[in-house]
């Protein structure tokens, strides 16, 4: 029997995450806090519950895509949440970036309700959202995971399993990781060949036709050489993740020192307004810095 999909979260990479559902042909019912940002999946057939606890009662997966661990344990433990309205069978899948810690209370706080709860951050940009080709841990008891399956397959090119919830949580946190540090320096590089008088595009060319090729470089490349910071990731998330990775590596007594220095400087870009903006703004604090511009405003 096909199943209900209820989907909360609708931002800047929920909404096509839940369009591209709807586009497969999965049955929708979704709820969010600004009800605006729900018409058009209900005008194209979607269902719209009136509180998270009537989505619930109304689905058998449960996808939320929220902000942070706090906005995750609000809707599924607080009152009128998530976990008093859903029964045995049904899965509580989130989709968000979160912490280990959060995610292990998670699974712990549905187990003792018979529950299945699955954390199944994703790694893409809403580009890769609306056509089905982001990548998707998932973490937690492997009935839930087989069952969110046809979720996986509509919004995935690949999924990864692992039993536990907090495992997908941390190869989350290391991939964002990755990306803020790759961001990072990559900004630094373009600000030292702008400042030596290398044009922008030129440093694209080179690094394209080298062993330091990726495909991140490449598209963020152009879009800073356009002083183009319109927002697929939000800066301050960014900020965010790497707090989480900080706190995660204390706890667990490993040192990050190139993560503390890429944590000051998002943290430093976002002081300077750029928070709301996308996290490759942080090369537009570093030309700030570095008094010099890698593209014509």
């Amino acid at each position: 029997m096909e199943s209900t999909v209820g989907f909360i979260g609708l931002g800047v990479i929920g909404l096509p995450m839940a369009e591209r559902l709807q586009q497969q042909g999965l049955s929708l019912v979704v709820w969010n806090r600004t009800a605006q940002k729900t018409a058009g999946l209900v005008e194209r057939g979607a269902k719209r519950a009136g509180t998270p606890q009537e989505l619930a009662r109304s689905a058998d997966i449960v996808i939320t895509m929220v902000t942070d661990g706090p906005a995750v344990e609000a809707l599924a433990l607080g009152s009128g949440g998530l976990a008093a309205a859903l029964t045995p069978g049904k899965v509580h899948c989130d989709m968000s970036t979160i912490d280990p810690g959060t995610s292990r209370r998670l699974a712990a706080s549905y187990a003792s309700r018979s529950v299945n709860f699955l954390h199944a951050p994703v790694l893409g940009s809403k580009r890769a959202a609306a056509t089905g080709t982001l990548l998707i841990f998932a973490g937690g008891p492997r009935e839930a995971f087989e069952k969110c399956k046809p979720v996986f397959e509509a919004l995935g090119q690949k999924s990864w399993h692992w039993e536990e919830a907090p495992t997908a949580s941390s190869m989350k946190l290391a991939s964002n990781l990755l990306l803020a540090g790759m961001m990072e320096v990559f900004g630094e590089s373009l600000v030292l060949a702008t400042k030596a008088g290398i044009r922008p595009l030129t440093m694209l060319e080179v690094i394209g036709a080298s062993a330091l090729a990726a495909p991140m470089f490449q598209t963020k490349g152009e879009a800073v050489a356009r002083g183009d910071f319109t927002p697929n990731f939000y800066l301050r998330n960014m900020l965010k993740d790497l707090n989480l990775v900080l706190d995660t590596s204390d706890q667990w007594g490993v040192e990050l020192p190139a993560t503390r220095a890429v944590r000051g400087a998002f943290a430093a870009a976002a002081d300077q307004g750029l928070a709301e903006l996308d996290y490759s703004a942080v090369v537009e604090w570093l030309e700030q810095r570095a008094a010099t511009r890698t593209a014509a405003r």
